[in-house]
């Protein structure tokens, strides 16, 4: 057997409470940003609200996820995850772009700002935050989906930190421009947060190769009784973490009659050693035989 962190779902009760408290930080910060003058509320608002999003999206994909394999995805819908990781990342990118410039701006031409509204509006968006963090913290050590919004939530908690403590500059010390200052410094690391998470599902996507140990494989598949040669290897990213492998193998002759042994050695290998989900091995005898290890698809 494959060891494996299996993902267990989101549950609908936990997933309305934590969304519902996503979207009052939400509109908590956006009010008291907009009473505040503060541009780093606002823009830790529409972080909290890509995170809802993020959230929602992310579980309704769970669900459609597990449907079984039927003939319009005989992979199944996994994907639908990826997918929807893929363009929330890139929708919160463009908007933390936005609002840097909008920082720029704010930085030229200064405004003041009300440091009392900023604080209790940061420490209620703190306290929600965290709430958030440590209700999904539990379920987060066996899914890997909900882990990384466990994650998200506990940077949005450290995010209204940053604000507090630019609120009470603003009170000590009448420093507006902390304001401007946190929403660049907060928007970009939004941008270095996410980008990481384009890159991995633009990957799975354009079916990219998983970083496998591909002589190793060779060598090993090719130790295997009668077999004398592997080539064609594919192997490619169904989600974050199953990966689908196909080769072909060459057999001697009189090995024709253990093609079933062979195929089931094969498959029990690449399953244990390299992690491998889903194995397809096409069995040979001369043809193919000595071709390139990555070589295109021939023609019979």
């Amino acid at each position: 057997m494959i060891m494996e962190e299996h993902e267990r779902p989101l549950t609908g009760g936990k997933f309305a409470f934590v969304t519902m408290l996503n979207i009052s930080i939400t509109v908590v910060e956006i009010v008291g940003g907009l009473l505040a003058g503060s541009l780093a509320l606002v823009t830790d608002a529409i972080h909290n609200f890509g995170d809802s999003l993020s959230i929602v999206l992310s579980y309704s994909a769970q669900r459609i996820g597990q449907r079984d394999q039927d003939e319009r995805a005989t992979f199944g819908y996994h994907r639908v995850e990826i997918l929807t990781a893929f363009v929330n990342s890139l929708v919160l990118i463009l908007i933390s772009i936005v609002l840097v410039w909008e920082g720029i701006q704010r930085l030229l031409h200064q405004q003041p700002i009300n440091g009392y509204v900023m604080f209790w509006t940061a420490l209620i968006s703190f306290s929600f935050n965290m709430g958030s963090a440590l209700l999904m913290h539990a379920d987060s050590r066996g899914s890997l989906n909900i882990k990384a919004t466990y994650l998200h939530l506990l940077a949005d908690a450290l995010a209204s930190i940053a604000v507090i403590i630019g609120s009470l500059m603003v009170l000590a010390f009448h420093i507006y421009w902390i304001d401007a200052a946190l929403t660049i410094v907060v928007s970009l690391y939004i941008i270095y947060e996410t980008v990481d998470v384009v890159k991995q599902t633009s990957k799975i996507l354009l079916q990219n190769a998983p970083v496998l140990d591909y002589d190793a494989i060779t060598e090993a598949m090719t130790r295997v009784p009668g077999v004398v040669d592997v080539h064609h290897l594919h192997a490619w990213m169904e989600d974050e973490k199953d990966i689908i492998f196909s080769a072909h193998v060459n057999i001697t002759p009189d090995a024709i009659e253990d093609i079933e042994w062979i195929t089931a050695q094969e498959t029990q290998l690449l399953q244990q050693r390299f992690n491998i989900c889903h194995v397809t091995v096409q069995i040979e005898i001369t043809h193919g035989l000595n071709s390139a290890k990555f070589a295109k698809h021939e023609m019979l």
